[in-house]
C-alpha cells in the first residue's frame, strides 16, 4: 500500500472519493485558492499552484481531489512527513504521516465533507504497516480545521512554529486491527 493511488474509497463511505490530482484539474484548484474561506489559510493562486503542482510529481506527497457525492468538492494531500524538509530536523516517529486540505466552494462548507475526507484519509493512512503516527499542523486560528481534526480522533499535542506560521499541533496514533486469538474451548 502507498500512498500514491488512483482513488481512495471507502465501503463505509461510498459517496465520498479521494481522486489523485491530474494537471486538469489545476484550475479548479486555482479557482478554490482565490475563494475568501480558503485564502485566509492558503497561499495565493500565484504560488499555490506552483507548490501543489509540484507534489503531483513528489515521492513524498499525493494530491488528492475531493469527490462528493459524484463532483469536485475539495483538495486534500497526503504526505510522509520524515523525508520533508521541513519535518526532517524534527523528533517524529519513524513514519509519521500526515495530511492537509480544504473545502472549495464555499456552498460546500458546514455538510461534514472535512471531517469525512479526514476520517478517509485516518483509515488509509493507518493501513500502511509503517504508520507510527498521523499529524496534522492547523493554524491555532483556524477553529473549524481544528474541529474537523478532533472529530477524526486528533488530539492537541502542543504549539509549534512553521514555515506558515505558528500551528497547533495535533497527532494520532493509527488506528490498526486488533485480532484476538480464538479462545481455546473449555474441556469439562
Amino acid at each position: 500500500m502507498s500512498l500514491h493511488r488512483p482513488q481512495i474509497r471507502s465501503d463505509d463511505d461510498p459517496d465520498l472519493i479521494l481522486s489523485a490530482l491530474t494537471e486538469g484539474d489545476l484550475p479548479l484548484i486555482g479557482r478554490w485558492l482565490a475563494e475568501p474561506h480558503v485564502a485566509r489559510w492558503w497561499d495565493p493562486p500565484e504560488t499555490g499552484i506552483a507548490h501543489i503542482a509540484a507534489h503531483m510529481t513528489e515521492a513524498h506527497v499525493a494530491p488528492y481531489l475531493i469527490v462528493a457525492p459524484g463532483r469536485p468538492v475539495g483538495y486534500l494531500q497526503l504526505y510522509h512527513a520524515n523525508p520533508d524538509e521541513f519535518w526532517r530536523p524534527r523528533r517524529l516517529p519513524r513514519e509519521t504521516y500526515g495530511l492537509d486540505l480544504f473545502i472549495g466552494p464555499s456552498e460546500a462548507l458546514g455538510r461534514g465533507l472535512g471531517t469525512r475526507a479526514v476520517r478517509l484519509s485516518v483509515r488509509h493512512l493507518s493501513a500502511l504497516p509503517e504508520a507510527a503516527r498521523l499529524h496534522v499542523d492547523p493554524s491555532p486560528d483556524n477553529a473549524v480545521a481544528i474541529r474537523v481534526y478532533d472529530k477524526a480522533g486528533f488530539v492537541g499535542a502542543g504549539a509549534i512554529e512553521t514555515p506558515d506560521g505558528p500551528a497547533a499541533y495535533m497527532i494520532r496514533e493509527p488506528q490498526r486491527a486488533i485480532l484476538s486469538a480464538p479462545r481455546a474451548k473449555e474441556s469439562r
